[in-house]
């Protein structure tokens, strides 16, 4: 059964990370974006850790009292023992927790993300196929208009305005439909002329 794709608040969030290599530093760039403080637990860190302000480095073992005050964790070692010890104790304390590369250790997972300024997308497989997820974000990349993410800053600040100007919600509705179809055709409209130069 495939997994519920769900977007959670993530700033100022506490999450540990056990495992300091490059698994470990890939999952978090992948968090870092979305604001949460990271605490980074391995005895050998890479050094690529310490150039990241929202990174904290505990170069040690890990241990359960790591996880005191953590909201997330994510197993990122190379020994499979650890990053299921982790995992139950993750589970003991109803923490979620991601395990690399092993789903059924998982309470939830990264998808293959794209992200520009407000807009976040998301392709999981449910793990059948790393790879597929892969190409369908290049392919979903590929279409999206270029300047999408200033699009999306537009239709934000008009939206306040609009459900005040419009309370009535079906109209309300219309209006922020009419408005979002003309950002994007503007948009597109421009994206085309640059291209064209």
């Amino acid at each position: 059964m495939p997994a519920f794709p769900m977007f959670v608040d993530l700033s100022q969030k506490s999450v540990l990370i056990v495992g300091g290599g490059q698994i470990a530093l890939h999952k978090a760039k992948a968090l870092e974006p979305f604001g949460p403080r990271l605490f980074v637990v391995a005895p050998d860190v890479d050094t690529a850790f310490d150039e990241m302000p929202s990174v904290t480095v505990r170069r040690k073992e890990y241990s359960e009292d790591d996880l005191k005050g953590m909201d997330m964790v994510v197993a990122a070692t190379d020994d499979y023992c650890l990053n299921a010890q982790v995992a139950a104790d993750a589970g003991k304390h109803q923490l979620p927790v991601n395990v690399v590369d092993e789903p059924d250790l998982c309470g939830f997972y990264f998808g293959s993300m794209i992200t520009e300024g407000d807009l976040t997308v998301a392709v999981s497989t449910d793990g059948a196929s790393p790879a597929a997820a892969r190409e369908l974000k290049k392919r979903i990349r590929e279409v999206l208009p270029r300047d999408v993410d200033a699009s999306l800053a537009v239709m934000k600040a008009l939206r306040p305005l609009v459900k005040r100007v419009y309370p009535d919600q079906k109209q309300r509705s219309r209006v922020l439909n009419g408005l979002t179809k003309r950002v994007m055709e503007a948009d597109a409209v421009c994206e085309g002329e640059t291209e064209k130069k």
